[in-house]
């Protein structure tokens, strides 16, 4: 216990004095005018015209964290390793009027292929009217709730891996959106590569994906936890459906490489999924879970399908209104229910400390995570204790 206790303790001390030094800082509003032009900060820094037909707001955020791993279920040894997580730098507004939208998301991070800067989102979204938008470029399919959030705006330090086994990526496309019903219900209806970001369709093979979005009871927050200390029940309920036909290779993260080539992979595939999503937020206390079924169909002759199914529940409450939260995490995941002993689940407690919202905030969480197809007989059940500070802009 004292392996992990040490490096926590050393970031806290670290990070202690900066945190307490902005305990106390509000948002603030501030703008210049000039010759038709007015710039300033609010939420984020932003420059636009007076007369409303220009506007670019500039934003970004830093994640960085401290991850202390064993490694009994592979038999390697332990992991401790400071990173910068995600370090993002975006640009979005409008031009001509504020029908017409653009946004840019750079990343700069230190994780895997992310390791150079490279272009997450770029679209342009023309919105003519509220029950109808078209939405063009590269952004997140709108698929998994979750995966749609910012991972600035999460409840623990990062999402779920039952989430990164079954959401689809960014990608290149069409999606047509809208709402209704005094913005109740939200609609989308999209077209991509499915290729994942970056990439460009190496045949006809084509993604489709539709998502429907119910709020019963007024506008859902859409960040985890309830920062807003609601004081009146709101409910979030989601459902969505996914098909990709002649999917080959393995970019997009949600197949989590059983398409690529190779004796033990599928090959070339038709892919099925649906996803469906519940939250609610209450005076403080938030909780939500999601579940995902996906299909492989293999193209090849003599293979069967395999059917995936995953899910997870979490929760939290504002023990400090709107500082300190608690929350709880249980995740479930089935890569392959025709096979036996390939489980993997997670379950653990984490603690978020906020001095501005999700602007500015301190976050740890400690997880078990039990996985039956990585056992060894040094045990099946590793443990994780994350450590991560936030700041936004």
């Amino acid at each position: 216990m004292i392996k992990f206790i040490v490096p926590a303790f050393l970031i806290t001390v670290l990070t202690g004095s900066f945190v307490q030094a902005e305990e106390n800082v509000q948002p603030q509003t501030s703008e210049v005018r000039i010759a038709g032009v007015e710039a300033g900060y609010k939420d984020n820094l932003y420059l636009k015209s007076t007369d409303n037909k220009f506007r670019l707001d500039i934003y970004g955020y830093g994640q960085f964290r401290y991850t202390y791993q064993t490694n009994d279920i592979s038999g390697k040894e332990d992991l401790s390793n400071f990173q910068a997580q995600r370090t993002r730098l975006g640009f979005k507004g409008y031009v001509g009027s504020d029908k017409l939208k653009y946004q840019f998301l750079l990343s700069a991070s230190q994780s895997g292929e992310y390791d150079k800067v490279s272009l997450l989102d770029g679209f342009v979204d023309y919105v003519p009217l509220k029950e109808l938008g078209v939405q063009a470029g590269q952004f997140k399919v709108p698929y998994s709730t979750s995966w749609s959030i910012s991972a600035s705006q999460l409840q623990f330090v990062d999402r779920t891996q039952v989430d990164a086994n079954f959401r689809l990526d960014r990608d290149n496309g069409l999606n047509l959106h809208g709402s209704c019903r005094d913005s109740m219900l939200t609609y989308n209806l999209g077209a991509y590569n499915g290729e994942g970001r970056n990439k460009s369709n190496q045949d006809n093979g084509m993604l489709y994906a539709a998502r429907l979005m119910f709020e019963p009871f007024g506008k859902y927050a859409y960040h985890e936890s309830d920062n807003e200390m609601s004081d009146k029940l709101t409910m979030l309920v989601s459902a969505a459906y996914a098909v990709s036909t002649r999917q080959a290779g393995s970019t997009n993260t949600n197949l989590n490489g059983r398409l690529a080539t190779g004796t033990t992979k599928v090959g070339v595939s038709d892919v099925t999924g649906y996803d469906g999503f519940i939250g609610a937020k209450y005076r403080g206390a938030s909780v939500h879970g999601e579940y995902f079924n996906r299909v492989i169909d293999p193209q090849k002759q003599g293979l069967a399908d395999e059917t995936a199914e995953g899910y997870y529940v979490q929760g939290g409450y504002f023990v400090m209104p709107r500082t300190v939260e608690v929350a709880a995490r249980y995740e479930y995941l089935e890569p392959n229910k025709d096979k036996a002993e390939d489980l993997r689940k997670e379950y653990g407690i984490g603690v978020s400390y906020f001095v501005n919202g999700h602007k500015n905030k301190l976050q740890a969480d400690f997880f078990k995570i039990k996985d039956e197809a990585g056992k060894t007989k040094r045990g099946e059940e590793d443990s994780r204790l994350r450590v991560q500070y936030q700041l936004a802009f």
